[in-house]
């Protein structure tokens, strides 16, 4: 239930990123599933331990994946330039969420290039304080967005 709720935090921090300035839905969508895609590289865990522990933060959280993802938002956002900013540092906010709220594999951000990790000592355990406020601090940030945005459903 934990990571479903980390989870809901990386599309919630993304979501708060879509709806920063002026940006069309299809923009929005871009930016909020940049913040969620990078867990894909944790596809292995259908298959075993090691296929899991071998992709998971090396693929969908290194920076070749990172440069994929601003160069689709360049060219298939309706406002590439703009958008791509906002895409960079949705995907950046997932790895720092992972790297300082649920410790976990290495970010292996130079990947394929290099298989060395970043980690951090300090890092929070999942069911922690810290990460319930990020949770709920989101959770905040979301609802004030919504109510300042207030688009009409299409």
């Amino acid at each position: 239930m934990l990571s479903g709720l980390h989870f809901l935090t990386h599309i919630g921090l993304s979501w708060i990123v879509a709806n920063i300035g002026a940006a069309s839905s299809r923009d929005r969508w871009l930016i909020v599933l940049t913040g969620v895609v990078p867990d894909l590289d944790g596809i292995g865990i259908l298959w075993d331990r090691e296929a899991y522990l071998s992709m998971h933060r090396a693929a969908g959280h290194s920076l070749a994946f990172g440069l994929v993802l601003i160069a689709i938002a360049v060219l298939g956002a309706d406002t590439g330039w703009a958008t791509a900013p906002r895409v960079a540092l949705s995907f950046h906010l997932h790895l720092l969420l992972d790297v300082v709220g649920t410790g976990g594999p290495p970010i292996r951000y130079l990947w394929p290039v290099s298989d060395r990790g970043w980690s951090y000592e300090g890092h929070w355990v999942l069911a922690s304080w810290q990460n319930a406020a990020v949770m709920i601090l989101t959770l905040l940030g979301v609802a004030a967005v919504a109510w300042h945005t207030r688009r009409p459903h299409r």
